[in-house]
C-alpha cells in the first residue's frame, strides 16, 4: 500500500543576513541588497514585502566588473535538500532589467555536479519581478541536491582622471540580476494542492480570490512573511472594490473566532513607506484607488504610520493607518 506523506516546505524571502543557508560561491557577486538600487537595471525593490526595507539577492553588476573585457559569472547555492521518490517542485521570483542583462540560470546540483541548466531565462524582460516553477523528477531528487543560481556580467570599467583623483567609468553595467521568495516542496509540482490558497473562495467574474484568515497577531512585516510562506503567490491582502469589502466583512462577523478579535483589526498589504500619504497594494505596487478611511484617517500619528489596517470593526471595519510595527492579526489573499 502507498502511503501519502505530508508535503514539507522550505520557504526564503531572504530578509535577515543569514540568507536562508544561501552562500555564494567563492568569486560570486552575488550580494544581499534592499530597495532600489537603479532605475535602468535591478528592481524597485523587494518581492517579499514590496517596500524599501525589504531585501533580496542580487548579481551586482558593478561589484564584478573589472578593467578587463571579460564575462564574470556568479553562482549562489542553497542548503542542500534530502531525497524524494516524489520528486521537488522549485517557485521563485526573478528580476531581469537592464539593457545588458545575460541570463539567468538555476541547476540541481547532484553530487557536486551541476549537469545542464532545469531553468534559463535570458535577456531583459522588464522592471517587475516574474515567477518560474521548476519541477525536479526522482532522478534529480533520488540524491540529496542543492538549487544554485547563475548568472553573468560582461561590466567592465575605465579610469579616469578628474577632481585630482581616478575614477571609475562603468560600461555594460546595466545588467543586475535579483531573486527573491524561492519555496522548495518535496513533491512535483502536479501534485500541489490548490487547497493552500485559503479556506475562503471569493468569485467575481472570471477572477477567484482565496482568503485565508489568521488570527495569530504579528507585525506587519511578519505578516507579509507569512503570506509569502504560504504560498509563492500569496500575499497580504488587498481591497480593490466595496464588493470585496463587504465580503472580508462578512466572513469576519460570520466566523465567530474572528468576531471575538475584532477589536484587533487586520493587517491589509496597504502600505505608504515608500512615499508618504501615497498609498499602493504592495503585492503589485498598484496606487490604492478603492478607499474606505474612517474619518479622520489616515493621519500618520507620530509620523510613523505607514500600514493599512481594517481597524473600525463598529463601522463595518472602515480604515486606519497604523505603525507598522504594531502586532495584529491578518488577512492573506492568492488571486487567481
Amino acid at each position: 500500500t502507498s502511503s501519502n506523506k505530508p508535503v514539507s516546505k522550505t520557504f526564503c524571502g531572504f530578509e535577515d543576513s543569514k540568507r536562508c543557508g544561501y552562500v555564494a560561491e567563492s568569486g560570486s557577486h552575488w550580494t544581499w541588497q534592499s530597495s532600489m538600487y537603479s532605475s535602468t537595471t535591478g528592481p524597485k525593490q523587494d518581492h517579499t514585502y514590496g517596500t524599501p526595507n525589504g531585501h533580496y539577492m542580487m548579481l551586482n553588476s558593478q561589484g564584478a566588473a573589472s578593467s578587463s573585457k571579460t564575462t564574470h559569472t556568479s553562482r549562489i547555492d542553497s542548503p542542500q535538500f534530502k531525497t524524494s521518490s516524489a520528486g521537488y517542485c522549485i517557485k521563485f521570483w526573478y528580476n531581469l532589467h537592464g539593457q545588458d542583462i545575460k541570463f539567468l540560470k538555476v541547476y540541481a546540483k547532484v553530487n557536486g555536479g551541476l549537469g545542464y541548466p532545469v531553468f534559463t531565462k535570458t535577456g531583459n524582460v522588464d522592471s517587475d519581478w516574474h515567477q518560474a516553477q521548476i519541477s525536479l523528477d526522482n532522478e534529480y531528487t533520488s540524491h540529496p541536491f542543492q538549487i544554485v543560481f547563475e548568472s553573468a556580467t560582461n561590466a567592465y570599467y575605465t579610469n579616469h582622471y578628474s577632481s585630482g583623483g581616478y575614477h571609475h567609468i562603468y560600461s555594460l553595467d546595466k545588467s543586475n540580476t535579483a531573486i527573491d521568495d524561492v519555496t522548495v516542496f518535496n513533491t512535483s509540482c502536479s501534485h500541489l494542492s490548490q487547497s493552500s490558497h485559503g479556506s475562503h473562495v471569493r468569485q467575481n467574474g472570471s477572477d477567484t480570490s482565496y482568503y485565508s484568515f489568521h488570527a495569530k497577531p504579528l507585525s506587519w512585516n511578519e505578516a507579509k512573511t507569512a503570506c509569502r510562506r504560504e504560498d509563492s503567490q500569496s500575499s497580504l491582502v488587498s481591497i480593490n472594490s466595496q464588493g470585496e469589502q463587504d465580503y472580508l466583512v462578512r466572513t469576519i462577523k460570520n466566523d465567530e473566532d474572528l468576531a471575538n478579535i475584532a477589536s484587533l483589526g487586520f493587517y491589509t498589504g496597504g502600505n505608504d513607506e515608500k512615499t508618504e500619504h501615497n498609498f499602493v497594494w504592495t503585492d503589485n505596487g498598484a496606487p490604492v484607488t478603492f478607499t474606505n478611511w474612517h474619518p479622520g484617517q489616515p493621519n500618520n500619528v507620530g509620523g510613523d504610520q505607514d500600514c493599512l489596517l481594517l481597524q473600525y470593526p463598529d463601522t463595518n471595519f472602515e480604515w486606519g493607518d497604523v505603525g507598522c510595527s504594531e502586532k495584529h492579526p491578518y488577512i492573506c489573499e492568492y488571486h487567481n
